[in-house]
């Protein structure tokens, strides 16, 4: 709903004021919602794990967890599909640009892509007394909680989410960290290695 929204008031299909607002001034070049003939070749596979736990190239097929259809390959689609919640592809550098401008409150390379204030709205707690497991919501991020800090180690108050295909990442104010951890895989029996992986980047930290 929202990315319709704003193709009304911008009058420009969703991708264009993607492309024109916050990929372009980013340097996000490899970040789209369907690839561009030349980069449709970079596209990683999506592997998956069979009742064995043993790795399979994933093809569009009903999977063991009884999610029809799963197209790994829609990137490299004619797609005309431009859903302001979930589709766009990228890469870890992309992907690591945006966080820091995140991190930066909204400013990246001298260039300011979000105010301020937009910025600490998403970090703040917007779900009041409903909980997301250990942590709150804010606008497009988890908020990690004092109880979650003493599961993984990571500061309250910082910013979480990961995608369906074992994806995940973090952007922590306190310490100024982003990181991320991605495995392209799903679905993935060995889930816990996200947290773990937060527990060894802290436990690396000099203060």
């Amino acid at each position: 709903m929202l990315g319709h929204l704003i193709e009304r008031v911008s009058n420009q299909p969703l991708d264009k004021f993607l492309r024109q607002y916050i990929l372009d001034p980013l340097g996000m070049n490899d970040t789209w919602f369907y690839l561009p003939d030349r980069k449709k070749n970079r596209l990683v596979a999506l592997h998956s794990e069979d009742s064995t736990g043993h790795l399979f190239v994933m093809k569009k097929t009903k999977t063991e967890t009884g999610i029809d259809n799963i197209d790994p390959d829609y990137p490299k689609a004619n797609g005309k599909m431009f859903a302001g919640g979930a589709g766009l592809v990228s890469t870890a550098y992309d992907y690591a640009i945006f966080m820091q401008m995140i991190l930066n409150g909204g400013t990246y390379n001298g260039k300011r892509i979000l105010s301020a204030n937009s910025v600490r709205m998403m970090s703040a707690n917007q779900i009041g007394d409903l909980a997301v497991g250990d942590n709150k919501f804010g606008l497009g991020f988890a908020i990690y909680t004092d109880k979650a800090f003493a599961r993984t180690g990571v500061t309250a108050g910082s910013l979480d989410w990961g995608g369906a295909f074992s994806s995940s990442y973090w952007i922590d104010p306190e310490k100024k960290i982003v990181a991320q951890f991605f495995l392209n895989q799903f679905p993935n029996s060995h889930a816990d290695i996200h947290d773990k992986f937060k527990i060894q980047v802290y436990a690396a930290l000099n203060e």
